[in-house]
């Protein structure tokens, strides 16, 4: 008989307090957050009780989770709950056969995102169910551009399980051009640009954040530091900016960029921005704008078109354009000269 939706909630919110090594719960402290999690999902004033609590630590013991708790804690005469292996991971999924077939059905989809890091999970999940099942002679019908030998792609499912069981973390990295060094961070967000996956994260003692390419990650391990929660929402983060750098404190501007005829009809039907609106448009040519913060990506996709784009305003960000492309064709000069002396 399936487990309903009630008692599944609490065996997960039971599994993330048995997995937290930095905190011992006792009987009274797993209730309240089970009853705390009840309010969440089901807006219910309703609540479990101690017995029901206890109840549901022995069923986990038992097949099919098959549980193991330390049972040496003791606070006063509480009793104080960890699991006995922290690495341990509580299998939750339980499911007929016409569910089953449903899930099956669907990785099977997502399996053809197969070397995408962020769809590693599609292939525990399915392990967890009752293991790999597809045919492996089966030939993808989708292909993405990725690197899966890119460096520092092996950190991407530990630092996501930090971010989502909120971990304070000791990072060390290596900028490009300087030397290494080490700090605590406190992660919130992983996002893929060109080709590239950035960690989000604040450093402990700074307010803004920061971002650290995965490939230049030396190492990473837990830190027993209080967890910062982050005072931002990162689904709107992103909107005023290409790519991972967000200028703090500079508000967002229209940009006016003049595109030939023969580019238009590309960025017509593949936007540089999300707010990209046409202003004119000719036959020979458009003026369309974009309402972004002015950032390094904004300004190496500018360049990426060459000749087909040239920024109309503001001047500001025209003369730094400008001043790219001067210093480009100087160097270009300078080594026809070279090589026309040889």
């Amino acid at each position: 008989m399936p487990v309903d939706r009630q008692v599944l909630l609490r065996y997960r919110v039971l599994n993330e307090c048995f997995r937290n090594r930095y905190r011992e719960y006792t009987i009274d402290d797993l209730v309240e957050e089970c009853n705390k999690a009840m309010a969440r999902e089901f807006d219910s004033t309703s609540s479990v009780s101690k017995r029901t609590i206890q109840n549901d630590i022995a069923n986990l013991q038992f097949p099919p989770y098959n549980i193991k708790l330390r049972d040496d804690f003791r606070k006063g005469r509480q009793k104080l709950y960890r699991y006995k292996d922290t690495s341990y991971t509580l299998p939750l999924y339980r499911m007929n056969d016409s569910e089953r077939n449903k899930i099956e059905d669907a990785i099977y989809v997502l399996k053809q995102f197969e070397g995408e890091p962020q769809y590693d999970w599609v292939r525990t999940f399915l392990m967890q169910i009752e293991g790999e099942q597809f045919n492996e002679n089966t030939s993808p019908v989708v292909s993405f551009q990725t690197n899966p030998d890119l460096k520092g792609i092996t950190h991407f499912g530990k630092l996501l399980q930090a971010i989502l069981t909120k971990r304070t973390l000791k990072l060390t990295y290596t900028p490009y051009g300087k030397k290494t060094f080490s700090a605590n961070i406190y992660p919130y967000h992983l996002k893929q640009f060109n080709d590239r996956w950035y960690l989000i994260a604040q450093a402990e003692g700074y307010s803004t954040l920061a971002h650290y390419a995965l490939d230049r990650i030396d190492d990473f391990k837990e830190v027993a530091l209080k967890y910062k929660e982050p005072e931002i929402d990162f689904s709107e983060y992103f909107d005023d900016v290409i790519g991972v750098t967000v200028p703090e404190d500079t508000p967002s501007e229209d940009i006016l960029i003049k595109v030939t005829g023969k580019r238009f009809n590309y960025i017509r039907t593949k936007p540089l921005h999300l707010s990209q609106r046409i202003i004119e448009e000719a036959e020979d040519y458009a003026i369309i704008s974009i309402n972004v913060k002015v950032n390094k990506e904004l300004e190496s996709l500018i360049l990426s078109f060459g000749d087909d784009l040239e920024i109309i305003a503001p001047a500001s960000f025209r003369d730094r354009v400008a001043e790219k492309i001067q210093a480009m064709n100087l160097k270009y000069l300078n080594n026809a000269e070279n090589l026309h002396s040889k």
